[in-house]
């Protein structure tokens, strides 16, 4: 199986990584960078790799990935997805769905197979430099399938996101997934963003604990990512902005108030609605609670 990375960073990088040692496979990649192509030659993640998609034998390719951003993604869709052979599939790791597939729907007579792909893991620091094979031991991977994806496909990319270490699949629907992670991922850069732009920041050094670094450690992102997820998705995180402001105002207005009871009321319902989640979900409490 000839599989053709578009994007050798962070997400790319390590699923090419991770990917070592999957039967009969056969990794190549696209890559602007010079220094990103020389070191993933270097170190084995790939066989070839050229810097512009042009010059790719994209027609020959089994199954192609694009790790790009959103709208880089839906650009190559466009420009390159008519090379890609009859039947060949075509997935991806964008962090919302709906640009690549407005993207994929606009391609008249399309013959390739389109599957959305979502792994949910990251680090604070992207590039090739900072790819990892086991980035994605213990993550969700979130598939986007419609009426067209063959179930063979569908089980394809379970067994690749399986054999990267992944602790399970979910599949849902592009719509959903948007809304998803707008809640579960966007909002929560949000509030760290929200929380670094508060005037004790700088004061702060020396009384930062747990709870503090985990609640800010998305801060850190990178702009130009993070302002395209978020304008893609900007409706439904606006949405779940007001809301997240409407609860926090509910908070104040409790602390503001007279009536101890009442917060800690407020208190013991939020607190259960999580270990509800958790024990829904068979999540346990670490030993060492990142928020204390």
């Amino acid at each position: 199986m000839k599989v053709l990375f578009i994007g050798l960073g962070l997400i790319g990088g390590s699923m090419a990584l991770a990917l070592e040692g999957y039967p009969g496979i056969e990794r190549y990649a696209v890559d602007c960078d010079e220094q990103t192509r020389f070191e993933a030659l270097g170190c084995g993640a790939v066989r070839a790799a050229w810097r512009d998609a042009q010059d790719a034998p994209l027609e020959e390719m089994d199954l192609a990935i694009l790790c790009l951003h959103p709208q880089a993604a839906a650009d190559f869709v466009r420009a390159q997805a008519h090379r890609l052979r009859p039947g060949a599939l075509l997935t991806d790791v964008c962090g919302v769905k709906k640009p690549l597939y407005e993207a994929v729907r606009s391609i008249g007579g399309r013959r390739f197979i389109y599957l959305g792909g979502h792994p949910m893991a990251g680090l604070e620091r992207g590039g090739f430099a900072n790819a990892t094979g086991e980035l994605f031991r213990g993550a969700h991977y979130i598939l986007t399938p419609d009426d067209s994806v063959p179930e063979a496909c569908i089980h394809l990319m379970e067994q690749l996101a399986t054999f990267m270490g992944c602790a399970d699949i979910i599949r849902t629907t592009p719509e959903a997934h948007d809304e998803r992670i707008a809640y579960t991922s966007q909002l929560m850069h949000v509030m760290a963003l929200a929380l670094c732009d508060q005037h004790l920041l700088f004061d702060s050094n020396g009384f930062e604990g747990g709870s503090f670094r985990g609640a800010t450690r998305v801060a850190a992102l990178d702009p130009n990512l993070w302002g395209e997820l978020f304008w893609a998705n900007r409706e439904t995180l606006a949405n779940l902005t007001d809301e997240l402001i409407a609860r926090l105002g509910e908070y104040s207005a409790l602390l503001r108030g007279e009536d101890r009871a009442a917060l800690l009321a407020r208190l013991k319902s939020s607190s259960d609605r999580k270990k509800e989640f958790d024990r829904l979900h068979g999540s346990s409490p670490s030993r060492t609670p990142l928020f204390r």
